[in-house]
């Protein structure tokens, strides 16, 4: 590596470091101060530096010509944001198998549903109250737990009536649609989920208990959230103005370590455009999510399923948790060889850098 190279390299990591340290900042609340010495802090340090290492291995791989980067500050966050929920899931175990239970539930109860509030975050409630605002008294069902129907059994062991009947309740005194993470943060208290340890959970969950109890504005720099989103706002409108073919290849695998979903679900944690905005980019056709039925491993529910899904919409946010797709299957979908799914992605990484560079200027 000659100085000049070496000297660029530096410069480049040292960019990515920040942009990593402000994804994480915004995901745990913490402050990432090599001086802060809470043990939260020095596991979200740890990550951070895992982070680091991630990217360094995708820049190895760019400068041996094996892999092209379009956009590495969005690269670097979905790295740190996989990362980051990986630690999560690891840490409270027990909590993100609730959410997952209640996203589940949710989901496929014909009385129930989830969708995307105005904010871009998930609400829930009775299918009829979609159209409605969200219910403020989260805190009044928190607070007086005597609604909570009797059950002695653990929620690992819930069925689909017990789920039905605690839903029924607190939906009814809620009288609206509530905060999907303020559910899981309340039934988590109220159904007293706590992990295998010393510590309980807080009732609110612990990504609210980071953000109380450990944050520090004081350390953030809004300026470089600004920036963060930003990037990812001028990657979003240069994807949308690919050829149909190109973003599928892109948008349906986007490459990165692994084939993460972060990768694609960056766009919609950082709020810059919705699930169905990411449908309606693809559009794909009746024909295609036929096809793309057939050989995805979909659960029976997922699968039975299928008969109710009306919209293209609906059809969307059920590929979207199987997302994402080999590119055996993409090509399928196109109608061409695999190989071309892979060369369509690889021009399409070209025409990025292009469009990204065009704006920036």
């Amino acid at each position: 590596m000659t100085p000049g190279s070496e000297a660029s390299t530096r410069l480049l990591m040292e960019q990515v470091g920040q942009t990593v340290r402000a994804a994480l900042r915004r995901k745990s609340g913490l402050t990432l101060a090599d001086d802060d010495a809470r043990a939260e802090n020095l596991d979200a340090l740890d990550v951070y530096q895992d982070a680091l290492i991630r990217v360094w291995e995708r820049i190895g791989d760019k400068s041996a010509g094996t892999g092209d980067v379009s956009d590495l500050s969005a690269f670097a966050t979905a790295v740190a944001n996989n990362l980051w929920s990986d630690y999560l899931r690891q840490r409270h175990p027990r909590r993100a198998s609730l959410k997952n239970r209640l996203r589940y539930f949710l989901s496929h109860a014909p009385d129930y549903t989830l969708w995307e509030a105005s904010d871009r975050t998930l609400s829930c409630g009775r299918r009829a109250w979609r159209h409605m605002k969200r219910n403020a008294r989260i805190e009044t069902l928190r607070d007086d737990p005597s609604w909570v129907p009797a059950q002695a059994k653990p929620v690992e062991r819930y069925s689909v009536a017990d789920w039905n009947r605690y839903l029924a309740a607190l939906l009814a005194r809620a009288g609206g649609p509530v905060p999907f993470e303020d559910l899981v943060s309340l039934t988590a208290r109220v159904l007293e989920v706590r992990e295998d340890r010393m510590e309980s959970i807080d009732a609110r969950g612990e990504t609210d208990r980071v953000r109380d109890e450990l944050a520090d504005p004081a350390r953030r720099s809004p300026d470089v959230d600004v920036e963060l989103r930003g990037s990812i706002v001028r990657l979003w409108t240069a994807i949308k103005s690919l050829r149909p073919d190109y973003r599928c290849a892109y948008l349906l695998n986007i490459p990165g370590p692994g084939k993460s979903r972060g990768d694609i679900e960056v766009f919609v944690d950082l709020g810059v455009t919705r699930v169905s905005e990411i449908g309606a980019v693809l559009a794909l056709s009746d024909h295609q999510y036929a096809l793309a039925w057939d050989a995805l491993p979909l659960s029976s529910a997922d699968r039975a399923d299928i008969s109710l899904l009306a919209t293209p919409e609906d059809k969307f946010c059920l590929l979207w948790k199987y997302l994402p797709l080999g590119d055996a299957l993409i090509a399928r979908l196109l109608g061409i060889q695999q190989q071309q799914v892979i060369n369509r992605r690889s021009l399409a990484l070209r025409e990025l850098g292009r469009a990204l560079d065009d704006l920036g200027s």
